[in-house]
């Protein structure tokens, strides 16, 4: 607005009646000295820039663990296929490291949980080789609170997925070294909440994944098996806009190497007689908790994240608006998972676990996770 003829304004005269936003900035009202009023973006993003950078992020980290609640040995050894029904929860998220303003991954803190269903159909002998394949479904819910580059609250993320994946494992039956080959295909529907906007957002994610191993006997029980693991990325959501403008997303990717080791108790978990008085019940119902087939294990590693990608932009119409932003997910974290199994039946065993990732450098993500396992053999 422009003063003409010697007009003059008043320091109150103008004001916006609610937040002005466009692109990816603030924009306040002011009076300049000459008496005309200037729109003017701030220097900080608006808010929403942290918080739609996010979405990628948040895809991808749940993605990543529920492939990997998956275990080659979640299995009871024998010939029979199985079904494995699991349920894990957690916490996840990831340290303030500069910000979007220094192309880091937000500021980030939230939760995450799922249920998954998985079943063997093939168990077969090719070869020396001892061949198993299945398939898995999942339905799970995230929800992450995210910050500003000041520490202030950007928002919140929340994302309900649905997954499918299959898996082949290949076990060289005289030595042991066996080979897990995951694939996951997950549809994530997100949400993204702040002060001024409801964002949605609708995307696929998939997932590869090669893992090995090969297991050393310590003593008769004790087994120490190192593993290393590979696994591969990407996520597409789908363009959308908001109050302020278009929200564009570019395809997004990571890739991880896991290297570590697995440290356990090597039991046949055979399901012995039990001491009811009842001749019925003493191979099946009566038994005491001592008597119950138990294994146990403990599994450091050490998680490498590298070549991540994803952008976000954020306009208008106008010329010049647009605004790129990539904030990188590399890095590396400590991860510690430990568990217990337990035969409680002579086709039914019982599995909890618990873990915590450490980020140690970089973006990387962290949190801790809990889970229980029953599997059935038929």
């Amino acid at each position: 607005m422009d003063a003409q003829n010697g007009a003059t304004t008043e320091e109150g005269a103008f004001a916006l009646s609610r937040p002005l936003q466009a692109g990816a900035f603030n924009y306040t009202l002011n009076r300049d000295s000459d008496e005309d009023w200037y729109l003017r973006s701030e220097n900080a993003y608006r808010a929403e820039v942290p918080l739609y950078a996010s979405m990628l992020t948040q895809a991808m980290d749940y993605d990543r663990i529920l492939a990997g609640s998956r275990s080659h040995q979640s299995g009871v050894s024998g010939e029979n296929n199985s079904v494995r029904l699991s349920i894990q929860g957690g916490h996840l998220g990831h340290d303030n490291n500069g910000g979007i303003a220094r192309g880091a991954t937000p500021e980030s803190n939230g939760s995450y949980g799922f249920v998954r269903l998985e079943g063997d159909l093939l168990r077969t002998e090719v070869a020396g080789m001892s061949l198993t394949t299945g398939v898995y479904g999942a339905a799970g819910h995230s929800s992450v609170d995210v910050k500003d580059d000041d520490g202030s609250r950007a928002g919140t993320v929340r994302d309900d997925a649905g997954s499918l994946g299959g898996y082949l494992n290949l076990t060289h039956t005289s030595s042991g070294l066996w080979a897990d080959i995951v694939a996951q295909g997950t549809r994530h529907s997100m949400k993204a909440s702040s002060d001024n906007n409801d964002f949605r957002a609708r995307g696929w994610g998939w997932l590869g994944s090669l893992e090995t191993g090969l297991p050393f006997s310590i003593t008769d029980n004790l087994m120490l098996e190192p593993q290393l693991q590979y696994t591969w990325q990407g996520l597409s959501l789908d363009d959308g806009q908001d109050n302020a403008g278009y929200v564009k997303f570019g395809h997004g990717s990571a890739q991880h190497v896991r290297a570590g080791f697995r440290l356990g108790s090597h039991n046949d978990m055979s399901f012995g007689e039990g001491t009811s008085s009842r001749d019925t019940l003493r191979d099946s119902a009566k038994h005491r908790v001592r008597e119950l087939p138990v294994n146990w294990w403990v599994q450091p590693s050490v998680i490498r994240t590298f070549s991540s990608r994803g952008d976000m932009s954020m306009g208008t119409a106008a010329a010049g608006s647009n605004m790129t932003f990539s904030p990188s997910r590399n890095g590396t974290s400590l991860d510690l998972q430990a568990g217990l199994e337990a035969r409680v039946r002579e086709n039914i065993t019982l599995g909890v676990q618990a873990g915590y990732a450490h980020s140690v450098s970089g973006s990387s993500a962290e949190g801790y996770n809990g889970q229980a396992t029953l599997n059935v053999t038929f």
